[in-house]
């Protein structure tokens, strides 16, 4: 009997111990984000391995040990962390911030080939931040390379897809300060400062007559819906004063806006509005309207624009 005493107490002193021991809580993703965040990256970096070794599908979870490591300068680690990224496949967002985090460990390692190749991957993407490719000093490698210019171009024609447009840019030939002068005479009918802007999808016109009396300000862009150029001017004379002049197309040296409408008095009119580009410096432009079907033609304005020195 007391032997089987003695087990019993053994078993119980057994229990009691396993039950006053609880089991160390397991790192959690959610204690690792908020370190990452806090830019504990000494602290993330531990938190990050324990949680991967459970969940290593995860491409964020791997970029940000990457970065931690990246952030305390232990570039070969954080190399082999981003490639463990990549390898799970990340959606575009999360692939285009690790291929350029890879180019500036790459670059750093003065492996510019190899940063080139991630920089390349990430414009595909979309990569756009000309912040980071302008101050980052890890790019410093790669400056004096001339493919960084090209890198530069690319980025920013992701960030202003209208200046990479063959379509957006045919107008561009009116950008500048010009005088208008009545075409054939001396007669200054105005000044026009011409600007690229809203990223280079927009020609915006800023008009003022001859003595300040009139201005007006023109928008120009290629209208989604017709695929064609649109301006619409808003002029300082008797209100409402918007006009809409449709269907434009650069063909023949020319922007042209060839359209119909109908007049105030509800008459079917045609208007050519066209934009001749003669040269670095000078544009001529010429309104005329039709009342007739095009049998008869008259001239509103004939401009000739000629660029300020």
């Amino acid at each position: 009997m007391r032997a089987l005493a003695l087990i019993l107490l053994f078993f119980v002193a057994l229990i009691s111990n396993a039950q006053g021991k609880k089991s160390a809580p397991q790192p959690t993703l959610q204690q690792a984000d908020s370190l990452f965040q806090a830019r504990e990256w000494k602290a993330a970096v531990p938190v990050y391995e324990a949680v991967l070794k459970t969940k290593p599908e995860n491409s964020v979870a791997w970029n940000r040990l990457g970065f931690s490591y990246h952030n305390l300068s232990e570039y070969d680690k954080a190399l082999s962390n981003y490639l463990k990224s990549l390898e799970q496949k990340p959606a575009p967002q999360v692939e285009v911030v690790v291929q350029t985090r890879l180019a500036r460990v790459y670059a750093v390692k003065h492996e510019n080939d190899m940063a080139f190749k991630s920089l390349d991957k990430a414009l595909a993407l979309g990569y756009s931040n000309l912040s980071e490719l302008d101050t980052q000093k890890e790019f410093d490698n790669l400056r004096n390379d001339g493919r960084f210019a090209d890198v530069v171009k690319r980025a920013n024609i992701n960030a202003y897809p209208c200046m990479g447009n063959a379509q957006a840019r045919q107008f561009d030939f009116w950008v500048g300060e010009w005088e208008a002068f009545v075409t054939g005479t001396n007669n200054l009918a105005g000044l026009s400062r011409i600007e690229m802007a809203s990223g280079g999808c927009m020609i915006l016109e800023n008009w003022t007559s001859m003595g300040g009396l009139f201005n007006g300000k023109s928008m120009n862009f290629v209208d989604p819906v017709s695929g064609k150029w649109k301006q619409i001017w808003v002029g300082s004379g008797t209100a409402p004063n918007a006009t809409e002049f449709l269907n434009g197309e650069y063909r023949e040296g020319a922007m042209r806006f060839d359209f119909e409408t109908t007049t105030p008095q509800g008459v079917k009119q045609l208007v050519h509005f066209h934009f001749y580009n003669q040269g670095p410096d000078q544009v001529r432009q010429f309104h005329e309207t039709s009342n007739d079907e095009g049998k008869t033609w008259v001239t509103t304005y004939d401009f000739t624009y000629k660029r300020k020195k």
